[in-house]
């Protein structure tokens, strides 16, 4: 059977059209990078690098007393004026861990020990070396920062002030000061199972 000419224009239309929707629909990055500026549009890049960062490495470089940490969030709770409104989010795109707010210490529901217990054995069998796997995802991040918040503030000083510490090995940074003044951040880094199993429960 012969292909007419506009039978062939129409193949060719679909995918063309199919093609363009594939090229749009975002990737996992594009997504939480969105839902998380939907939480914090005050973010820096930094800031979605630091939950980067710690979706990998985990508490690994925080205190590994259990005594020093336990006073460490007994202050840090004693002490804090206010606490961001979302109980928990995860760090990262891959979501191998989350940011688990303290006030859900401090309003009664997750007993001390319980969240403890979890952010002490969260820190378990994680290597805290800088991998060149690591580097690489981060460029894609940034690449889909790029995407999602093409006028993000103070990018360039930002991705410079990142590359800068990856080319010497380390990784770790605060907050930004804009963060920082806008969301109170007061939390610990919880493994997605260990969250999941220990303290999710008690947050329904």
């Amino acid at each position: 059977m012969r292909i007419k000419y506009h039978q062939i224009l129409i193949v060719f239309a679909f995918i063309s059209l199919w093609m363009s929707a594939c090229s749009e629909h975002p990737s996992p990055r594009e997504t939480f990078i969105h839902s998380f500026l939907q939480k914090y549009p005050e973010a820096t890049l930094r800031d979605i690098y630091k939950g980067s960062f710690q979706d990998v490495f985990g508490p690994a470089h925080l205190l590994t007393d259990r005594e020093a940490v336990t006073r460490y969030i007994h202050h840090e709770i004693n002490s804090s004026e206010s606490f961001e409104e979302h109980d928990y989010i995860p760090c990262g795109w891959q979501g191998n861990f989350y940011q688990v707010n303290l006030k859900v210490i401090a309003d009664g529901r997750v007993p001390m020990d319980d969240f403890v217990d979890a952010f002490m054995a969260s820190a378990n069998g994680i290597n805290t070396e800088l991998t060149q796997p690591f580097v690489e995802d981060w460029a894609l991040i940034q690449k889909a920062i790029r995407n999602v918040a093409p006028n993000m503030e103070n990018f360039s000083q930002d991705s410079t002030l990142i590359a800068n510490l990856l080319q010497e090995g380390k990784y770790v940074v605060h907050h930004s000061d804009k963060f920082n003044a806008h969301y109170h951040p007061h939390y610990r880094i919880i493994r997605r199972d260990l969250f999941e199993e220990k303290i999710l429960p008690k947050l329904k």
